[in-house]
């Protein structure tokens, strides 16, 4: 793929991702429910809430227009995994729905890169990956429907407010969607401890312009169907060998590098 430096780029034109198929979610904790109270593209049904976390949450427009529940905290196993770490909230609600791909362009960060997940099923690092995403200024995160996390309580609170504002889309076939992306001028870069090219240098020798980073699950790294996809596959310089960074800190660390390096 040719270096597409200052062009204009064509604005994508993707078919509509996949739904997913429940219609209700729990979310808890603070942070995450306080988001999802203030989004206004999010359908709400009910909140259970201890009476000290319904006072910090203040006065906000959606808690007088759905149930409330006032409970104690040993009462959220009716609602929640007892393991989760819910503060004293929990939000039932539908799950988002972002729409298609050709919707990103009227995200707020709409210049900022996307990362593709091949085969990411923690619902911990899909979460860290989004809030780094709108901490360090990406685009979107795109995942398989069969293949990588949904939308469940522990993803979004691992995201800590940023999955009511960072796409997270779901599409049915990673390969179609990089081929997709080639023909609407993105780069696509392949995250991959086998990679012949340091992160860094690559961004270096780079214009700024759309592009895509593919991360894999830690286990299995991108299948070989990806690699050959890609434009471009790197690894990121470490101190030494002894292992690999975890996904979401590798997504963070590449997203830092793309603001600091890709001009």
């Amino acid at each position: 793929m040719k270096n597409s430096g200052g062009k204009k780029s064509r604005r994508p034109n993707f078919s509509k991702p996949y739904r997913h198929n429940f219609d209700k979610v729990w979310l808890f904790g603070f942070h995450a429910v306080e988001a999802a109270l203030k989004n206004e593209n999010r359908k709400l049904y009910r909140l259970i809430a201890t009476k000290n976390s319904l006072n910090k949450l203040g006065n906000i427009t959606a808690l007088k227009n759905i149930p409330i529940t006032i409970t104690k905290p040993n009462e959220y196993s009716k609602y929640l995994d007892e393991n989760s770490v819910h503060q004293g909230l929990a939000l039932e609600a539908k799950p988002l729905d972002w729409g298609s791909i050709k919707d990103l362009n009227n995200i707020k960060y709409s210049e900022g890169p996307i990362i593709v997940l091949d085969r990411v099923k923690d619902p911990q690092n899909v979460g860290a990956i989004i809030r780094s995403m709108e901490v360090l200024g990406g685009s979107a995160v795109i995942g398989s429907k069969h293949h990588c996390a949904h939308e469940t309580g522990s993803l979004v609170k691992a995201a800590s407010g940023a999955f009511e504002r960072i796409p997270y889309i779901t599409v049915p076939n990673i390969s179609r969607l990089i081929e997709l992306l080639i023909e609407n001028e993105y780069l696509i870069v392949g995250l991959d401890h086998s990679g012949n090219t340091i992160l860094v240098d690559l961004l270096k020798s780079l214009k700024k312009q759309r592009i895509a980073f593919i991360l894999g699950s830690e286990g299995s790294g991108l299948r070989d169907l990806t690699k050959k996809k890609c434009n471009h596959l790197v690894h990121i310089n470490t101190e030494n060998t002894f292992g690999i960074l975890n996904v979401s800190n590798a997504a963070a660390v590449t997203l830092f590098a793309a603001r600091e390096f890709l001009k």
